[in-house]
Order: C-alpha cells, then sequence, then structure tokens
C-alpha cells in the first residue's frame, strides 16, 4: 500500500512539474528574431583535435554561411590533433580570406583541453558574438543570421538545439533524448533557472566573457560550455536565451556504441554536479520514474502501474511535442514507446558507473 501511495505522488509531482515546464517552454517558443539593420561582427570558433574523418564536413556547412563576408571570421583551432585534422584543414579552407587556423597556447591553469583551444580563439577573434560549434556538425545557411537575431541589449547568451543524424534505431533515440533534454533546458531558460546548454550551438558576446573571468578564471570542468553558462547566469544584469528556430539548428553525429554512448553520459553527469534546485529536482523525479517504470510491476498491481505509465508518458508528450512540431519531427513519435525504455535503462545505471572508476575517457582524452 506505501508503494502505490507512493508513486502515485512521485506521477502526480513529475506531471506538475512538465506542466510548468510547458507553459515556460512556451516563453521559450515566443522569442521572436529581430533582424538588425547593422550585422554586428561574429567570430565562429571550431575546436578540433583528431577530428579528420569529420572536419571537411564541418567546414563545407561553414563555407555556405549566409552573412556579410566583411563581419565574418571562422576560427578552427587544431588541437594538437595526432591525425591530419591540420592538413585537412587548410586544404578545405585555401583561398578562404574568412577562415584562420590557429593551434592553441600550450595548456595551463585551468585552461585544459576544450577549454583551452576555444579561449585561444577568444584571445584573437575580432567578434562582437561569439559562436562555437564542434567539429562533428554541420550547421543551416542562416544558423548565424538567426542566431544574432536573438540578441537584445542586454542578451549575453543564445543556446540552441542540436538534432542528431539518424542512421538507424540507435541514432533516432540518442535524437529523441536529445529533442527532449534541450526542451528541458530550453524551458528552464524559460523559468530563469537555465539547467544546461551545448557547446556544439552555443553563443555568447565577447564582452560578458570577459566580465566572467573566462576559462582560465574558471575550475577546470569537463562540460566548459555549462561552466561558462552558470557563471554568466549569476551576473544577474544579463539574459540567457533558448529559443528553439529550425534555422539555428546543428546538426551532430550520434554515438556509434554503448560504451561512447555511456562516455557521453558519464562527461555530462560530472559536469551537471552543481545543478541549480531545478535541476535536482527534475533528476530526482525522473530517476523515480524511470525506477517505477521498469520495477513498478513488482511493487504495485498491474492497473495502477498502466495508469501511472500512461500519465508519465504523456507528461513528457505534451511537453516535447511543441518540439517536434517546431522541428517537424513528427515522425519520432512512433519510437517514443522504445525511448522510454531506452531512457530508463541508462539513465538507472549511469550514477552507479561511477562506483566503478571516476575517470571519463572522452574522444581520446582523460579527465
Amino acid at each position: 500500500m506505501f508503494a502505490e501511495y507512493f508513486f502515485i505522488a512521485v506521477i502526480l509531482f513529475y506531471f506538475l512539474i512538465h506542466l510548468i515546464l510547458y507553459f515556460a517552454y512556451r516563453r521559450s517558443l515566443s522569442l521572436t528574431p529581430c533582424p538588425a539593420s547593422e550585422y554586428p561582427a561574429v567570430s565562429v570558433i571550431v575546436a578540433a583535435k583528431n577530428e579528420s574523418t569529420n572536419i571537411e564536413r564541418c567546414i563545407e556547412s561553414l563555407r555556405n554561411l549566409d552573412y556579410p563576408e566583411e563581419l565574418l571570421e571562422i576560427i578552427l583551432v587544431d588541437d594538437n590533433s595526432g591525425d591530419n585534422t591540420y592538413e585537412l584543414m587548410q586544404k578545405a579552407t585555401a583561398g578562404k580570406s574568412t577562415f584562420k587556423i590557429i593551434r592553441p597556447a600550450a595548456a595551463s591553469g585551468n585552461l585544459i583541453g576544450k577549454a583551452n583551444a576555444i579561449h585561444s580563439a577568444i584571445g584573437i577573434c575580432r567578434g562582437k558574438i561569439i559562436i562555437s560549434t564542434d567539429a562533428d556538425c554541420v550547421v543551416p545557411t542562416q544558423w548565424v543570421k538567426s542566431t544574432v537575431s536573438y540578441y537584445r541589449q542586454d542578451t549575453a547568451m543564445v543556446c540552441g538545439f542540436t538534432s542528431i543524424k539518424q542512421m538507424g534505431l540507435f541514432s533516432i533515440l540518442q535524437n529523441i533524448d536529445w529533442m527532449y533534454l534541450l526542451t528541458l533546458a530550453s524551458a528552464s531558460a524559460g523559468l530563469k533557472m537555465i539547467l544546461s546548454c551545448l557547446g556544439n550551438n552555443l553563443s555568447f558576446t565577447k564582452e560578458s566573457y570577459k566580465n566572467s573571468g573566462g576559462y582560465e578564471n574558471m575550475n577546470f570542468s569537463v562540460t566548459e560550455d555549462l561552466a561558462l553558462m552558470r557563471k554568466i547566469d549569476t551576473m544577474k544584469d544579463y539574459e540567457i536565451r533558448f529559443p528553439a528556430d529550425r534555422n539555428c539548428l546543428a546538426e551532430t553525429l550520434p554515438c556509434m556504441s554503448v560504451s561512447e554512448l555511456f562516455s557521453q553520459k558519464r562527461r555530462w553527469f560530472r559536469g551537471g554536479i552543481g545543478i541549480n534546485m531545478l535541476g535536482y529536482i527534475l533528476g530526482f523525479e525522473l530517476y523515480l520514474t524511470n525506477f517505477m517504470l521498469l520495477f513498478g510491476l513488482f511493487l504495485i498491481n498491474a492497473k495502477l502501474y498502466c495508469i501511472l505509465i500512461i500519465v508519465k508518458t504523456l507528461s513528457e508528450i505534451i511537453l516535447i511535442s511543441k518540439t517536434f512540431s517546431r522541428f517537424e519531427m513528427r515522425s519520432l513519435y512512433k519510437f517514443y514507446p522504445l525511448f522510454i525504455i531506452y531512457f530508463a535503462l541508462y539513465g538507472l545505471t549511469l550514477p552507479f558507473s561511477f562506483l566503478f572508476g571516476r575517470k571519463i575517457n572522452w574522444k581520446g582524452q582523460k579527465f
């Protein structure tokens, strides 16, 4: 009897949280672009380490950006690759004055890995607005124009959605996962309690970066993008916006194996420590509801279990439906039953993975 009342309370609270987030997400969805009469100078930064299989595809999409050439610079940072990433960068940008190729300064203090690469590029960039993406991403033609159109006088950061290239069932489940988590993040921005962002589609003003102290004055984090977002969020004179705009949608490649997926999730989990109260509440609720999904039939009667699972799923569908509609991803609905099992399995096992080792291995680097 206790288990039944407990899970009823958990699911009702879960539904309430998602309802609040739904109305907060509508605020993010209502953000409107405002093309400037004068475009600002923009610096696009791509940090790459051992990305020989992806960098040319990324550069090709950047070459097609629709933005005044005199106001755009694209800085490619070869982060001491052990393959021919640097040579491929040179070949793909030959004759293109918009591109600059650099290597970062030697790592020191808090400037390690990707944070050091990005900081090195910011040190030489001339853009008023900085936009970052990753070497395994492609971006739409209007990416820069649409992103800068969300800046207002008090805006310090504009976060963007990133989808995963669909290459089979495993990648489709990862795509739904990202869409759901990014929807939560965008909704939290609508509540002024932003949870997260992705460095593969992130922009911020150079002024706010300098005022934050930059990566050299932040504690090292395996999720440097999240660390910067949190720092800027504490600077209350600034606003962080998280629109859901198709023209700002980047696309990245999926993890190709379960081990690679867990490496990614472990990095995010570690970087997420220290999240705000909304994040802890939501994380606790997600864990309990996923536990009920997998083990509830052993603890409560089947009829109640089915009702609670329906309420749980509807809570999520109501929220994510806006994202599926905005990005024309309605075909993903049919995979949602499989997704909730996928989400529960990795969500429940991820915290326990740290019992067997705290080191994080991501793209050949260990932290």
